[in-house]
């Protein structure tokens, strides 16, 4: 748990290790189809304390994550993502914004959590959107 700003800083500042992925469209009725990710991320807390999380699912507009600790819904918190390298998956880019949590679901020992995408940077939306393309093919 981090003590103070600082740790806070270092653990949003640094990468996180390389994430593999899997290209599998999700089967759902949502406005915009998902698909199958696993990468990893971060997520900041109300109470300042990181949570280690796993992407499942990606759309344009949001994302599936996984944790072992409860995330607050219907809440706006910061994120970061990593994101692989098209082209070399073992290099990451991360990817910092802000999300609001949706709905959560407890599935044994892991909590389901969606979310949508309040803010992110235009090169960080970009990447995004590049991964779901590809992986809709």
């Amino acid at each position: 748990m981090p003590r103070d700003q600082d740790d806070v800083d270092d653990l949003f500042g640094g990468a996180p290790a390389p994430p593999p992925f899997a290209a599998k469209p999700s089967a759902d009725h949502r406005k915009e189809s998902r698909v199958r990710a696993n990468w990893r991320a971060r997520m900041l807390l109300p109470d300042q304390r990181i949570v280690e999380l796993n992407i499942f699912d990606l759309s344009e507009s949001g994302m599936g994550l996984i944790s072992e600790i409860g995330i607050p819904p219907f809440s706006v918190l910061t994120i970061a993502l990593a994101v692989p390298d098209q082209h070399d998956p073992k290099k990451i880019t991360v990817v910092r914004g802000t999300i609001k949590t949706t709905h959560m679901t407890v599935r044994g020992q892991f909590i389901h959590c969606g979310a949508t995408w309040v803010e992110i940077s235009a090169s960080g939306r970009e990447l995004v959107n590049q991964w779901v393309r590809q992986l809709r093919k």
